[in-house]
């Protein structure tokens, strides 16, 4: 597979990839290296080493810039301040 072709997979086809040749006794490097990889590139496909294995996507969450509604939720609520919290008598 060349390293366009490996560009070209989802995030977790990836990262299934690069922990296949880690269970063949390759390091973390090597595996990144057989695929041309740069660290760059691993971020490009949100693949991140955590643990001793890649993984797809490990903050997914917080890649997105759309709002999710959870923003200030809580005792304040969406868009609150904390002068609108009451003391706990």
């Amino acid at each position: 597979m060349t390293h366009d072709e490996f560009m070209d997979l989802d995030p977790q086809a990836a990262a299934d990839k690069l922990n296949a040749l880690m269970a063949e006794g390759k390091t973390q490097d090597e595996a990144a290296a057989e695929f041309e990889l740069t660290k760059p590139d691993l971020l490009k496909l949100n693949v991140f080493f955590v643990k001793d294995k890649y993984i797809a996507r490990a903050w997914g969450g917080y890649t997105s810039t759309k709002a999710t509604g959870n923003e200030g939720a809580g005792e304040l609520g969406l868009g609150g301040s904390f002068k609108d919290i009451k003391p706990v008598s």
